[in-house]
């Protein structure tokens, strides 16, 4: 567990370390320092323009970060909140809801994303909440039926003889009670933000201006880097996300087991 919380912080560190501008993404089209392989001055070697593909993963670990918690942070508030209202209220709120989520779930995740993304013009904003309002539905189901279960718990029904609102009857009994499993979604949302994110990127829909992984992945398809012997581009963002990924898989399975 210390271990992959370890890397979780070096992925944060090295976020913040490019928000401040600690490593540049300089352009030098010098014919001995373009596609260089990887070598003790460039770790991870240089891309067709001469920049260091170091210095891009990190800055890519960043728009991860961001886009990650951003997106996640939305679906969880979504389906949070429509999950909440459902189990809560019944009737004709929850029959809607349940009609809302069953029109998003019936189209095909990825091609929402991609439609929403585009609409908004993609960037941060375009990307996170384009996955952010396509990914709430499993959030919000999972939500509805803990609501439903605990509206019969002792202390619940307590609380609702003394007078409880509607609004202290959440905050204070429901939401607390339900934390180990938002947890577990945000982490499980944040994920997929991560993959969204590279997929819309490299479908040139995503970020445009600034550097991430998908805009890596994408350039090592353009320029057609494994056809030409060229392989360090793609395999360091591949393992850059592949390290993020299962970082946070890693935690979530330890907090499950801790749950349990």
């Amino acid at each position: 567990m210390k271990a992959w919380l370890i890397v979780l912080a070096l992925y944060v560190l090295g976020a913040l370390a490019a928000a401040f501008g600690w490593f540049h993404l300089e352009i030098n089209t010098a014919g001995e320092q373009t596609d260089l392989a990887p070598q003790a001055s460039h770790w991870f070697g240089t891309d067709h323009l001469g920049r260091d593909i170091l210095n891009w993963v990190i800055h890519g670990g960043r728009v991860a970060l961001v886009v990650g918690t951003l997106a996640a942070g939305v679906a969880l508030l979504i389906g949070t909140t429509a999950g909440l209202l459902a189990g809560w209220y019944g009737g004709k709120v929850d029959g809607f809801l349940l009609w809302l989520s069953g029109s998003v779930a019936a189209i095909p995740g990825i091609l929402l994303v991609l439609v929403i993304s585009w609409m908004l013009g993609g960037g941060y904003v375009g990307v996170f909440l384009a996955v952010g309002m396509v990914s709430w539905v499993g959030i919000y189901r999972m939500v509805r039926t803990e609501v439903q279960r605990l509206r019969a718990a002792p202390f619940v029904m307590a609380a609702q003889l003394q007078g409880a609102s509607t609004k202290n009857m959440m905050g204070r009994h429901l939401l607390p009670n339900m934390l180990p499993l938002l947890t577990t979604q945000f982490l499980l949302h944040f994920i997929f933000a991560i993959k969204a994110e590279a997929v819309l990127s490299f479908l040139g829909v995503g970020m445009h201006d600034t550097p991430s992984w998908g805009r890596l992945i994408a350039d090592a398809w353009q320029f057609d880097d494994l056809g030409t012997g060229r392989w360090w581009r793609l395999t360091a963002a591949t393992l850059a996300m592949a390290g993020l990924v299962l970082a946070l898989q890693q935690v979530m399975a330890r907090l499950q087991r801790v749950k349990s």
